[in-house]
């Protein structure tokens, strides 16, 4: 998995495609069930999955730290079970889409941002998750998010993105990726 990060007017938008050996139904489980979104999702996110309904990212370890109430606050603007779920986090727009592919989905997962140089970090931690995503479809369990493998990706995204969209950022000072 790769992902594609492309600007469209005064926007950036991350893309990652993910083929799972899973129904849409039981995917859409593991995006939507609190208990379970947190094994994979960089944060707690509480609120209902209703269009229109408030939701706050709740990081457990620091990661947030520094960042402001409304990059902590979002709004779901789309809600079409098992096949589409759109939200708002902070200014960033979350989307994932669920297709039906014979006897699983393709997952596309995209991000939009206003700052480009944002890519390379969001793209390794969505990568990360999103593989995190898949061991938890296939066997349920925990899995603890690792910083040496997001920080090889992040490096690996560095030098794909800044060539077209300039100095990327790393993590806040603050977070535990800064510190190795």
């Amino acid at each position: 998995m790769s992902a594609c990060f492309t600007k469209t007017g005064s926007q950036f938008k991350l893309a990652l495609e993910r083929q799972l050996a899973h129904s849409p139904e039981k995917v859409w489980r593991v995006l939507t069930e609190r208990e379970l979104l947190k094994q994979w999702f960089p944060c707690d996110v509480q609120g209902k999955w209703k269009v229109g309904a408030e939701l706050r990212f709740e990081f457990q370890h620091g990661e947030g730290d520094g960042l402001s109430d409304e990059e902590l606050r979002g709004e779901v603007l789309a809600v079409d079970p098992p096949r589409l779920l759109e939200f708002r986090w902070g200014t960033h727009l979350i989307r994932c889409e669920l297709i039906s592919a014979g006897d699983g989905c393709k997952l596309l997962f995209s991000e939009t941002l206003d700052d480009a140089s944002m890519g390379a970090r969001n793209a390794a931690g969505w990568e990360v998750c999103l593989e995190t995503l898949e061991t938890v479809l296939q066997v349920g369990t925990i899995a603890k998010f690792g910083w040496d493998v997001w920080r090889a990706k992040f490096e690996r995204y560095v030098k794909k993105f800044e060539p077209e969209f300039g100095p990327q950022q790393g993590p806040p000072e603050s977070h535990p990726a800064a510190e190795e």
